[in-house]
């Protein structure tokens, strides 16, 4: 039992380097890893669910799969530190 809660986490992960990649075709513009600077990668993620569903304004319409939102909050939440 105590294996399959250590690999929990590792699932949830997102992949920083797609994060990387991804908001740099759609966030770069006009944010930058400062921006989200002391924000961890689930309160990220949740404000990039958010905005994507329309709850949270936004310069522009996004549209991301869930597995892109948890990378690019991977990707900021890391790069902001």
């Amino acid at each position: 039992a105590a294996l399959m809660w250590l690999s929990v986490p590792a699932a949830h992960a997102g992949d920083i380097k797609a994060g990387k990649a991804t908001a740099g075709a759609h966030c770069v513009q006009c944010h930058e890893a400062d921006d989200w600077e002391g924000e961890d990668a689930a309160s990220l993620e949740s404000l990039i669910r958010d905005i994507v569903a329309g709850k949270v304004k936004h310069r522009q319409k996004i549209e991301l799969s869930p597995v892109e939102i948890t990378n690019i909050a991977a990707y900021w939440s890391e790069s902001s530190r």
